[in-house]
Formats: structure tokens, C-alpha cells, sequence
């Protein structure tokens, strides 16, 4: 297994996430569903184990309030940073199920959604439509940015990542997860050409089904080394028998 040692001591919280029940509703019950399909599996190049892994991520469910185990660790990790806020400013990007209202007794929060053939800035499902590439907000406005899942997509994820530290305060957090395996290095299914035609390194794959965005980016252990100068901490659940359930905290400098 090839892993950055330098960083993981450096950032590494042990967490375990479920021990008192779910972070969010307190229920102490989980259901397991199964989540990665065959095609994605294959596509993806994953070994048994990494499908139980992510299977575990994605699928494991409280029985209570829905919310999957990524999510709860990402909402464990935001209640570790802010323990006793109210008033923070929070921005939500590209609405994490289920998080929305955890993160509203926080403070006062904002929440997108991405429909490219609608106006952005607009309101979408109550939503504000933004594209995380090009956000509409001023510098230093927001104490925390939460998103999930959302970087694979990106064609330039590093400029998302650089417009949430420009909306950031100095001092404020991103806090945010990403698929990635710790084994690999990081691989690109899609690019563009110089005409900005889509040229397929790899054959198409999606997280979910054909409707949702394709899979543009399958992270690997050199996305960690190359931030390792923003990345503050990385909380895992239990990286010995999980390395998939984890959650990323960049700090913006004050």
C-alpha cells in the first residue's frame, strides 16, 4: 500500500463515529444496503475489499434519519470543529442529503444546487444555482464550506477548491469528502482538448446512474501530498478497518 506517512501522522483523528449512535439523531441502529454495482466495481478496478469498503461508506444507513456513514463522519467532523456554535455562516455547496438541518442549527446557511441550462444565481428547489468553479459570493464571507462528493466531477476541481478559500474568512474551515483510495494514484477518466472536446482516457462511469454527472477524477493518495499544506487534519472513522470513510479539513490561513 502506497500512503503518505508524513502527512497521516500529521493529521490523522481516530474517531469512531457510531460508538455513541448516530451523530446526527442519536439512533443506535444501522442498516447495511448495498450500494456499488458490478459495472462500477469493474470500472472502477476495485478489489473485494475496497467494494466492502465503499459499500460500508455508502450504504450504511440509521435506521432512524437516513443518513448514510460518509455523511455522518462529515457532520462529526464539522460538530468537532464548531462544538458550541450558532452563528456561524455557513455555505453548503451542491446539498448534501440530509445535512441540511444539522448544519442550520449552526447558524445562518446557504445552500446550491448545479443545473447548468439554468441562470445562476437563481433559486432552484430553494436552492441557489452556482457553479463551485465560478462562485458568485465575496471574498471572506462564509466561516465553513461543506461539500461531498462533488470534486470527482469537476473538471478543475483545484479551481473549486482555491474559489472556496477565496470565500472562506481567514480562520474559516472547508470541511468536505471525496472517493478516494489510499492504494493508488489518482487517475483521469475524461479530459478535454485544446477545442474543449471531451477525449475518454477511460471508459465512461458514473456514481449512481448515466443520468448523474460522469466521473471525471478517481483520487488517490497524491491528492492528500499535494494539499498537504492547506489540509489541517484528516478524521477517519477507523482507517484499520475503513480507509474510505474519512473527511477532509482545510483551513484558510488568518
Amino acid at each position: 500500500m502506497v500512503i503518505s506517512m508524513g502527512l497521516m501522522r500529521k493529521t490523522y483523528r481516530y474517531c469512531l463515529i457510531d460508538r455513541r449512535g448516530c451523530v446526527h439523531c442519536g439512533c443506535t441502529q444501522f442498516e447495511q444496503m448495498r450500494v456499488i454495482d458490478d459495472n462500477l466495481a469493474i470500472a472502477w478496478g476495485l478489489s473485494k475489499r475496497e467494494r466492502k469498503w465503499l459499500d460500508r461508506r455508502e450504504g450504511s444507513r440509521c435506521r432512524d434519519c437516513g443518513m448514510s456513514k460518509r455523511v455522518r463522519m462529515l457532520l462529526w467532523s464539522i460538530k468537532k470543529l464548531y462544538p458550541f456554535c450558532s452563528d456561524l455562516k455557513i455555505l453548503h455547496l451542491n446539498q448534501t442529503n440530509a445535512l441540511g438541518l444539522p448544519l442550520k442549527k449552526l447558524g445562518q446557511l446557504t445552500e446550491t444546487v448545479y443545473y447548468p441550462d439554468k441562470p445562476f444565481e437563481s433559486i432552484v428547489n430553494g436552492c441557489l444555482n452556482q457553479d463551485m468553479c465560478q462562485l458568485k459570493f465575496q471574498d471572506n464571507q462564509f466561516d465553513l464550506v461543506v461539500h461531498s462528493e462533488t470534486l470527482e466531477h469537476l473538471y478543475d476541481y483545484e479551481q473549486a477548491l482555491a474559489e472556496v478559500q477565496r470565500v472562506l474568512k481567514p480562520g474559516g474551515f472547508q470541511v468536505y469528502t471525496i472517493p478516494l483510495l489510499f492504494s493508488r494514484r489518482t487517475r483521469c477518466r475524461i479530459k478535454r482538448d485544446e477545442v474543449r472536446r471531451l477525449v475518454y482516457t477511460l471508459s465512461p462511469s458514473f456514481h449512481g446512474c448515466q443520468d448523474e454527472f460522469p466521473v471525471i477524477w478517481e483520487f488517490g493518495y497524491d491528492f492528500c501530498d499535494q494539499r498537504t499544506h492547506l489540509i489541517s487534519e484528516i478524521h477517519f472513522d477507523n482507517y484499520w478497518r475503513n480507509q474510505t470513510v474519512f473527511a477532509l479539513v482545510e483551513c484558510k490561513p488568518s
